[in-house]
């Protein structure tokens, strides 16, 4: 198999999110498994109608989720519920845990709460890491590289975090995706990440002020 093409999401805005932007940490680190907010939300949609247009061109073929709340809801709303493409949740690309917000629901609660997405990768009811180590999170994004290669599709969507997805590119700051940014990168079979020069779509227009902040 060849180079793959892969669309990297972060999920829209949390109220996690928001109390961060807001220095209230404590409070952020506290939100269990956090739903998007009414901003969160919308950004996911606008998302949706930008990235109509562009996956005509790109030929999609297949979504790949984690089981976090805050993505699966930014699946539907970006996707829809209904998809043509098939949608599969995994944890490996789920965000590095350490504080409540990272950690997700149980298995048969999420599952439960989504029961159009199919989670028959998730092997048992906790499927999160408590307090994970970098060096625990640098062995989930090779193993995730190494899942995306192994996978028979060569277009496929990545819908994560954005520490996850900070550290799967190797960008060297904490994060560089801001809410339901959109960005295109090359897959090469030795899992190098390249950016493509193709897709990029950003909505979250506090994104640069909040960096800055």
């Amino acid at each position: 198999m060849g180079k793959k093409e892969i669309l990297l999401i972060r999920h829209g805005q949390g109220d996690h999110n928001r109390l961060f932007a807001e220095n209230r940490t404590e409070e952020a680190l506290a939100l269990r498994d956090p739903a998007l907010n009414d901003i969160g939300i919308q950004q996911a949609e606008n998302l949706g109608v930008k990235l109509k247009e562009q996956l005509r061109k790109f030929d999609l073929e297949l979504i790949i989720t984690s089981p976090m709340r805050r993505t699966l809801m930014t699946t539907d709303h970006v996707f829809g519920k209904e998809t043509s493409y098939p949608v599969i949740v995994s944890s490996i690309p789920t965000e590095m845990g350490h504080g409540e917000c990272d950690y997700g629901s149980k298995k048969s609660q999420i599952s439960k709460d989504f029961p159009h997405r199919d989670f028959s990768l998730i092997e048992s009811e906790k499927w999160w890491t408590d307090l994970e180590t970098q060096e625990h999170l640098e062995e989930r994004v090779e193993d995730f590289k190494k899942f995306l290669n192994s996978r028979p599709e060569s277009r496929i969507a990545v819908v994560s975090h954005g520490r996850f997805l900070t550290e799967l590119v190797g960008i060297g700051q904490f994060c560089a995706f801001g809410n339901c940014d959109c960005k295109q990168y090359t897959l090469s079979k030795d899992g190098t990440l390249t950016d493509s020069g193709g897709i990029f779509i950003r909505v979250d227009n506090l994104w640069e002020k909040w960096q800055k902040s």
